[in-house]
């Protein structure tokens, strides 16, 4: 499994992966607005055009991914931000995209019939900064550059005729620029933590978990020296990493004050300021808690405009001002790559959208795999009038076969040696390879064993008899054909002659 990097740029966007050195740059493609750009299923890209109503698809992966545009999906106006719903869990297909406008206006299409289902006039009252889907697209959550974010539902959204939002938080004091929410595991109602980072310099997280609280309820705000510009989790939960102007910094939730004593800065005994600092050696981090700061560690001093975190929390990308990203060992601090643009230039851009995602191998790559030729369909044009609810409708959909997944010896050792005797099966196919295995110390031990032949040395032996005594048939009836051809074209030739 390897973690597919895709990032844009105002002009450019290009798509790499975390651990190999293979990367492409998509063409005609550059959005100049943040989170412009969403992965739709695991095959397509979609990319909001800047200063166009245009959303251009790129396939980058599977059979037939190339570097051109392969449609283009008009709209009814630019549109800044983008978001996908899936149809639930385990369902990787789209069901809805959500798409805003700088003005603040929410647009809502159903992908696989192309219907516009809802346009909220003003979701917010200023530009929408980002979209997000979360509990396997039950809950859409937003927010925006007039220093709100708002929650709602799913179901809200795409049957009412003007949608309220269920939740909206006004604790920032300025234009919220980026969010993140933690792993949720309840499946019945809203749970995890949400962190939101804002231009008024402060980090805030909040418990959304409905069954203790009534809303969601603010358990920490975090203070920093510049304004924030984007935010990431790690995957376990165990820190964020916020990034500015001055750089990147880890925000520990467990902190060690000494040796014997840790603390959990999210407890919900309520809400707590807390100022952090840079980390320095030889801090007293005792006497800097009970004046209300923490210290922080910086893990790189890059002007950062988007983040995100590898799947096993070790490394770190940070989407730079210049447009280049770069990936950084969150223990070392050290980077470890940097890439950009194989076409950039210096009027590239900051880096709008950074999006990091595992991807399986290639199936094509199997050699268990049934390729089918079928090409898969196109998605449809985007209408630009609202549809009418009355009725039903359809919705064409291709949903991708299910490939059978690898068995573990120790879940079922029947299953997995019925799986290694298939796949030994297709090696046996490939042709002539013979793959055979002598043991030398056993020669001398059993003399009586190689004075007669095994069933299969008699069956080799008599397969190779016979296509010998084929080749030998066909030579003669070759030599044949030749010497009746030539007999045929001298008489040929004479009979030219004479006329």
């Amino acid at each position: 499994m390897e973690e597919q990097l895709c990032f844009t740029t105002g002009s450019t966007c290009s798509v790499a992966f975390l651990n190999a050195a293979k990367q492409t740059d998509l063409k005609q493609c550059g959005t100049e607005y943040r989170n412009g750009t969403v992965k739709v299923g695991s095959s397509h890209l979609f990319v909001a055009q800047r200063r166009k109503a245009v959303i251009n698809v790129y396939r980058i992966n599977g059979e037939g991914s190339r570097e051109s545009v392969e449609q283009r999906l008009a709209l009814p106006e630019p549109v800044s931000c983008l978001e996908v719903v899936t149809n639930g869990e385990g369902q990787e297909w789209p069901y809805l995209l959500l798409a805003s406008t700088p003005t603040g206006r929410l647009y809502i299409w159903e992908v696989k019939s192309g219907q516009l289902l809802t346009v909220k006039p003003l979701a917010h009252y200023q530009p929408i900064t980002k979209i997000q889907s979360v509990m396997n697209g039950t809950y859409v959550i937003t927010s925006g550059a007039d220093a709100r974010l708002m929650i709602w539902q799913t179901v809200d959204l795409v049957t009412q005729q003007d949608p309220k939002p269920i939740f909206t938080l006004h604790d920032h004091t300025l234009g919220i620029s980026d969010f993140c929410v933690s792993n949720a595991h309840a499946k019945t109602h809203l749970s995890g933590k949400l962190f939101t980072v804002s231009h008024d310099m402060t980090l805030r997280c909040y418990d959304l978990n409905l069954h203790v609280w009534a809303e969601p309820r603010l358990l920490a705000t975090f203070t920093f020296p510049s304004a924030l510009e984007c935010v990431a989790l790690d995957p376990a939960d165990r820190a964020c990493y916020v990034g500015g102007s001055q750089g990147v910094y880890q925000v520990n939730f467990y902190y060690a004050l000494g040796s014997s004593q840790m603390l959990n800065l999210l407890s919900p005994e309520g809400n707590r300021i807390m100022s952090c600092v840079e980390s320095q050696p030889l801090q007293n981090l005792r006497e800097l808690h009970t004046m209300g700061q923490i210290a922080c560690p910086k893990i790189s001093s890059v002007n950062s405009t988007k983040l995100a975190c590898s799947m096993d929390g070790s490394l770190l990308v940070i989407g730079a001002k210049s447009g280049k990203c770069t990936i950084v060992d969150v223990f070392s601090k050290q980077p470890v790559r940097e890439l950009q643009s194989i076409v950039s230039n210096e009027s590239s851009g900051e880096v709008t959208s950074l999006i990091l995602d595992c991807i399986d191998q290639d199936s094509s790559e199997s050699l268990l795999t049934k390729t089918n030729s079928q090409s898969e369909s196109k998605f449809p044009n985007f209408q630009k009038n609202i549809f009418a609810r009355e009725g039903l409708h359809d919705v064409y959909c291709q949903i991708p076969a299910e490939r059978e997944p690898a068995v573990a010896p120790v879940d079922d050792f029947e299953s997995y040696l019925d799986q290694v005797a298939s796949e030994e099966n297709v090696f046996m196919q490939l042709g002539s390879v013979v793959s055979t295995v002598k043991i030398v110390d056993q020669v001398e031990s059993e003399p009586a064993a190689n004075t007669e032949a095994s069933p299969s040395t008699n069956d080799k032996n008599t397969e190779v008899k016979e296509l010998r005594q084929n080749v030998t048939e066909l030579t003669h009836a070759y030599k044949d054909l030749r010497e009746m051809y030539d007999k045929l074209l001298k008489e040929h030739e004479m009979s030219m002659s004479r006329h």
